[in-house]
């Protein structure tokens, strides 16, 4: 039934009569999704609620259009559709598990492929039907609890014999995953489905989407000039055929595309040489440990959580003095087989001697580390990545820390060496035997007494607090930041003269403002050869890395997407 014709007389008097709401799933733009219960049939359902306004009505009526003509396991499936005469009201079947992009990081090689190869099935069987989605993400895609992989939200779906829904010009979709034809505002059809699913498939086998850049302009300028590097380029690892098929996926031309049904096809045998063809598991506890990089990771993780647990251990003691080597081993070991939850294992080990230090203290950190296992329980390298600094400082290499966090990313860099600054800042005030310039000048010791006096957690609490919005604390923060997104910018550009321009005005600007800041607003009475010594060594090794790493991507392919350090 077309969209023109279509009916709007309310079908349901109060919709309340049908669905009780349970509880609010998400909203986005126009709309509000919502778990409820269907008291008819008993079924849970996802009820999306959308405002009948005139720039939405025509769109409803069209994802509904879409929807009613799909019936495929790999695709959400409407299961009703009613107006109150003010919303529209559609009814989904509900899934229950996560989305890709909630999964990014925890999925094998093979199960990556094996996921966007059931996505190219449902692609494929809506094209043989009309539909095409136009807006295939890793948020609409879910995987439920058996793992069976979900395509979601036809919401700006096209039908082919549909009158365009879009002013010409305006883009509907997310940027990043958009084709050229789309980013360019030309009509689409299944080929831009390919080319969406394509980068999908890229972003889940190597940690970063290809095209996306630092503004929603320059992804499109990326997008329209074809700047995607082959996956062999950043993955070697992988079969060469696996490479072909996402660079005809992803080809500049809409022509040169392969169909959904033969990129599916494709990737199902190649999921199969992989691995043994095994199913889709959304999660698992025991991540192969194939990947060299994965590797590194978790062994540099391991090292430095048992480093810090050893130093702690050894200097506020709670277990008899025989057990701190083997609890040391015991989170490095937990940690290799699986990061976070050697994360968790290392924060509840940490409780019991800073109850030692006060009982307030103890039950401060309690929903402190609970707040840094949420924080960090999606990527735990970065939680104790401080511990590099420390482990560092008597080489003169605490800015060595800082310098390697530019590996994280230009979005993540910064974040990662200003939390690596902070955490410095607060040990060395509590603990290094005379100022040094990480702790910004400051005189040590006067925290422990502060902290061992407080007469409750929240007393404790606010103590560490004031301890961190000091102006030392956030000007090296803030010093920290700025040096790991320069590094960072600089490892993504192709020229080597270009890369040491930024590296040697990231350094000079770190040491004159981390000199002249200090003694503009306190006064530090310490001298700046130890800030001179951290700063050359850290220079030297990071000039070294600059000119010996090849890009990430050709100078003329370069994107501008991050690389992601996820644990698995």
């Amino acid at each position: 039934m077309p969209a023109s014709s279509y009916d709007r007389t309310p079908v349901l008097t109060d919709w309340r009569e049908r669905y009780e709401i349970v509880g609010k799933i998400g909203s986005g733009g126009s709309a509000d999704v919502y778990e409820a219960l269907d008291l008819e049939s008993g079924r849970d359902v996802a009820l999306k609620v959308v405002d009948e306004r005139a720039a939405v009505a025509g769109r409803v009526v069209r994802e509904v259009e879409a929807a009613r003509a799909l019936d495929h396991p790999d695709i959400v499936a409407l299961l009703d559709f009613f107006s109150d005469g003010r919303r529209s009201f559609l009814v989904w079947e509900l899934v229950r598990g996560e989305s890709l992009a909630e999964l990014a990081g925890e999925l094998r090689d093979d199960e990556a492929v094996l996921a966007v190869a059931q996505i190219c099935e449902a692609l494929a069987y809506a094209h043989a039907r009309g539909v095409v989605h136009r807006d295939v993400k890793p948020q609409n895609v879910m995987v439920d609890r058996q793992g069976v992989v979900k395509v979601m939200d036809f919401g700006i779906a096209r039908l082919a014999d549909a009158d365009t829904l879009t002013a010409e010009g305006e883009l509907l979709g997310t940027v990043a995953y958009m084709s050229p034809e789309q980013a360019a505002g030309r009509r689409v059809g299944p080929p831009t489905d390919v080319y969406s699913a394509g980068l999908l498939l890229y972003e889940l086998l190597t940690g970063e989407n290809p095209v996306r850049g630092a503004t929603a302009g320059e992804t499109v300028g990326n997008i329209l000039a074809g700047r995607i590097a082959p996956l062999e380029h950043t993955r070697p690892d992988l079969p060469r055929e696996l490479s072909d098929v996402l660079a005809a996926a992803c080809s500049l031309r809409a022509g040169e595309r392969p169909s959904a049904a033969e990129t599916a096809g494709v990737l199902r045998s190649l999921s199969g040489q992989l691995d043994g063809g095994r199913r889709l598991r959304p999660r698992r506890l025991l991540a192969p440990l194939r990947r060299l990089d994965v590797v590194a990771q978790r062994c540099l993780g391991a090292v430095l959580v048992a480093s810090c647990l050893a130093v702690l251990l050894s200097r506020l003691p709670a277990y008899p003095p025989g057990w701190t080597l083997a609890v040391a081993l015991a989170a490095a070991l937990v940690w290799l087989v699986a990061p976070r939850l050697g994360l968790a294992f290392s924060l509840g080990v940490a409780a019991f001697p800073l109850f030692n230090v006060s009982l307030s203290v103890g039950l401060a950190y309690l929903p402190l580390a609970v707040a840094v296992f949420i924080v960090f329980r999606r990527r735990p390298l970065v939680c104790v990545w401080p511990a590099l600094a420390l482990l560092l400082a008597p080489l003169a290499g605490t800015l060595l820390a800082v310098c390697a966090a530019a590996a994280f990313g230009r979005r993540r860099a910064p974040l990662v060496a200003a939390w690596t600054a902070i955490v410095t800042y607060l040990v060395l005030v509590l603990a290094a035997p005379a100022r040094t310039a990480f702790a910004g000048f400051q005189a040590p010791g006067g925290l422990v007494g502060r902290l061992t006096v407080a007469g409750n957690p929240v007393t404790a609490l606010v103590v560490g607090g004031r301890a961190v919005v000091t102006w030392p604390c956030l000007v090296q923060a803030a010093l920290c930041a700025g040096l790991a997104l320069a590094l960072a910018v600089a490892l993504r550009l192709g020229r080597l003269e270009a890369r040491l321009w930024v590296w040697s005005l990231a350094f000079s600007a770190f040491y004159i403002l981390g000199r002249a800041l200090p003694v503009a607003a306190w006064r530090p009475p310490a001298g700046s050869r130890e800030l001179l010594l951290n700063v050359v060594v850290a220079a030297v090794a990071s000039g070294a890395a600059l000119a010996l790493v090849s890009p990430a991507h050709p100078a003329a392919e370069v994107p501008s997407g991050d690389p992601i350090w996820d644990e698995a």
